[in-house]
């Protein structure tokens, strides 16, 4: 899919293809059934963070900043998804006990909850609409 076949306003294929990763990722942390409940909030705040990150992309990082800017920006949710992927596979090999995966994915979603996400104003006029 191009940008040109993509819903107007919708994700592009970059960034429709980063968000399944991280949902996916989180969805399979949650649905672990070895995995303490405090991990299983964890990926909840990780679902919520990488759409608020998501929205931000779309609704304040491509209307107003230039390619570079914005490709700049999202070298970090690109680093936090490795990080994320890596110790999920690292979890599920035995190489990380739940007590590290634990400490580690709290770490992966502060951060992801401290990257920019719609201002308030955008967020209140983001709710009115539909579809």
């Amino acid at each position: 899919m191009s940008d040109s076949e993509a819903p107007r306003g919708g994700p592009t294929a970059v960034t429709a293809v980063r968000n399944s990763v991280f949902l996916g990722v989180y969805l399979a942390v949650a649905a672990h059934p070895k995995v303490p409940f405090t991990v299983v909030e964890l990926a909840v705040r990780g679902i919520t963070a990488g759409a608020a990150a998501t929205r931000w992309v779309l609704e304040v990082g491509k209307p107003s900043l230039d390619g570079f800017t914005l490709a700049d920006k999202l070298i970090d949710p690109g680093d936090r998804e490795d990080q994320l992927v890596g110790l999920w596979q690292a979890y599920r090999s035995g190489e990380v006990d739940a007590a590290a995966l634990e400490t580690r994915l709290a770490e992966i979603v502060t951060a992801m909850e401290k990257w920019p996400s719609v201002p308030k104003e955008l967020a209140a006029d983001f709710s009115g609409r539909h579809g």
